[in-house]
């Protein structure tokens, strides 16, 4: 009996002590699932750009992907290539938020997991670029740097400029945009070409301005107004077919005979200066070189989106009018020619712009250069019956022909002209001399230039 209590005393105090001891385990985990707060980030976890230090995985969660919806609305990625820009869609970008979250190391920075659509990216990439192939880029880098802004959540405006990318030994660095030749240069010839020899190539550097005047002073080398001039006018032709913008230029009176109609730059060593800018990020160089009675100037760099024809069209014509002065030192009806006037010039200078598949996407006014007539001086012996006190007081004969024309394009270049160039008779003449009239031959088309009528 006593070895049968003492068996039934043992299991009852085995089950109490397993009951105890169950008891505790399971109170403790249920203490644990039902009160007890998750864990949390450490102190300077960051995923991506968010902060989600002391938050919860589900909090980190949340406001992770608030994030990426913000950055996908109000962030702009932009593929730029010299003047072309096409917009990156952020809708190529997935985010990968709840692995990115379970991947984050505690106290560091991590970046969340993005996966792109590279088929739908190669194809805006050779939009872009058009006519260069993509194997002209490191694409590699290019997709990685990409994937940088996005897994970053890099908020703003994103400008990707793809002539960072270019592969070196592709070649396509330097390439003939233009070239111009310049001959016949008159007396200007042998201090042009000297020039020319001195300085064979002028970097201009990408996103900004160049001015003529201040290259050659910092070079201090002498040269006239007029080699100044051919030179400026050269490098105008040279820029012109490209998307550089033309900033300050002018013209003479009267046309050079070195430089062709529509492309002069007259430059000179006080007020006049040749000035243009280049948006473009990369370097171009002008290139000089001298050839027989001329030089030669290329402009090269990467190679421009767009193709641009420039045109010297619509030129008009000014006849020029006949200023009469009368002399009693010539008989009645004698005539001389004192001075041989000139036709007056209007041209409008365009720039057509094409896509890389030759359409027409825009003409624009580059600019409109006139140049005055010169007037004709006759000098006619007195008339008979002529009363001079008549015609001194008779305000019909007495006009004013403006000293000077302006002339300025849209591009809001600067077009100065000269004084007017008449003539005075000489000094004998000046004391028997009468009032004069005027003879007026002009199209219709011509501008209000009335004569100048002389009393001598």
């Amino acid at each position: 009996m006593r070895q049968a209590a003492a068996v039934k005393l043992f299991f009852v105090i085995v089950i109490c002590t397993f009951y105890l001891i169950s008891f505790s385990q399971i109170g403790t985990f249920a203490y644990q699932s039902f009160f007890k707060e998750p864990s949390r980030f450490a102190e300077g976890t960051v995923i991506g750009s968010v902060s989600v230090s002391k938050l919860s995985k589900e909090e980190a969660t949340r406001i992770v992907q608030e994030k990426v919806n913000e950055w996908k609305t109000s962030t702009v990625l932009q593929l730029t290539y010299q003047e072309k820009t096409e917009a990156l869609p952020t809708q190529l970008f997935t985010f990968q938020v709840e692995q990115s979250v379970e991947q984050a190391a505690a106290g560091q920075p991590s970046q969340l997991v993005v996966q792109f659509d590279e088929q739908s990216f190669s194809k805006l990439i050779e939009e872009v670029m058009a006519p260069l192939s993509l194997s002209s880029i490191n694409l590699k880098k290019l997709k990685r740097d990409i994937m940088s802004i996005a897994a970053n959540l890099q908020m703003g405006k994103q400008s990707i400029d793809l002539t960072n990318y270019f592969i070196e030994k592709q070649g396509v660095q330097k390439q003939p945009i233009s070239e111009v030749m310049m001959g016949n240069l008159g007396e200007s010839e042998a201090e042009v070409i000297a020039w020319v020899s001195n300085h064979p190539t002028i970097e201009i550097k990408g996103k900004s301005l160049f001015s003529l005047s201040a290259y050659l002073n910092k070079k201090s080398e002498p040269l006239s107004s007029e080699g100044m001039s051919i030179i400026a006018s050269a490098i105008y032709q040279a820029i012109l077919p490209t998307n550089f913008m033309i900033v300050e230029r002018h013209t003479s009176r009267d046309l050079p005979n070195e430089i062709p109609l529509g492309y002069e730059a007259k430059v000179d060593k006080v007020s006049r200066d040749f000035r243009f800018y280049n948006p473009n990020t990369s370097t171009y160089t002008l290139q000089f070189k001298a050839m027989n009675n001329g030089f030669r100037v290329t402009l090269t760099g990467l190679p421009l989106v767009y193709q641009y024809v420039v045109k010297v069209g619509e030129i008009e014509y000014f006849t020029p009018k006949t200023i009469i002065q009368y002399s009693s030192l010539l008989s009645p009806g004698e005539r001389r020619m004192k001075q041989k006037g000139k036709h007056g010039i209007l041209a409008k200078v365009k720039k057509e712009i094409y896509d890389e598949n030759n359409h027409l996407l825009k003409t624009e006014i580059v600019a409109e250069d006139f140049y005055p007539p010169s007037h004709n001086i006759e000098v006619r012996g007195l008339e008979l019956g002529v009363d001079l006190s008549n015609n001194e007081t008779n305000p019909t004969n007495d006009h004013q022909v403006p000293s000077e024309q302006d002339n300025q394009g849209e591009s809001g270049q600067e077009q100065e002209q000269g004084e007017s160039r008449n003539e005075q008779v000489n000094e004998d003449e000046k004391q028997s001399t009468s009032p004069t009239t005027s003879e007026q031959n002009t199209p219709s088309s011509e501008q209000d230039l009335d004569t100048e009528l002389y009393e001598k």
